[in-house]
């Protein structure tokens, strides 16, 4: 049996307009996408000071981040420590650093524990991060910490990285 030749115009129709639906939808999923002309202003981070200094004023916009050089702090605790006993020998380690933590904000902070197995270790540096945080709220508490085994050091070994928040200017 032949098939009509009205039959074969229509499904060659149908394809076509298939395909121009499927561009045009590429068309307004791409135009979706595409970056807004004006800028967002960012939010006040807890790095953000109410009071302007006269250098912010030649800001178009003041902008902060998580600065790409890292604080390295290192120290030993008890791993047998009580969560108490932790937080008074934290407390005592990150006061020999007061002044390179005064007045700033950490953004994240990299703990490497060391304390037997790699589970052991990354247990201890997830312990010396929440003692860090109650230690020192105004700096830690809102930082993203990450816990981490060191194999080379010996038991009780604590190395941190911390990584501030920054601010600067940005164009307009």
């Amino acid at each position: 049996m032949k098939p009509r030749r009205g039959s074969m115009s229509l499904i060659a129709l149908a394809g076509w307009l298939f395909a121009d639906l499927l561009l045009g939808l590429t068309i307004i999923m791409l135009g979706a996408q595409a970056a807004s002309p004006a800028s967002p202003q960012p939010s006040p981070g807890p790095a953000a000071s109410p009071a302007k200094s006269p250098s912010s004023s030649r800001c178009a916009v003041r902008v902060a981040g998580v600065g790409s050089k890292p604080t390295k702090i290192s120290f030993r605790v008890e791993t047998s420590a009580t969560e108490r006993e932790l937080l008074t020998q934290v407390k005592t380690a990150l006061r020999a650093h007061k002044r390179r933590l005064a007045g700033r904000h950490a953004g994240m902070v990299l703990t490497f524990g060391a304390n037997g197995a790699a589970g052991d270790g990354v247990q201890l540096a997830g312990r010396v991060n929440e003692a860090v945080r109650r230690a020192y709220p105004g700096i830690f508490a809102a930082a993203a910490t990450r816990n981490f085994h060191d194999l080379a050091a010996p038991s009780g070994s604590i190395s941190m990285e911390i990584y501030f928040v920054t601010e600067g200017c940005a164009d307009k």
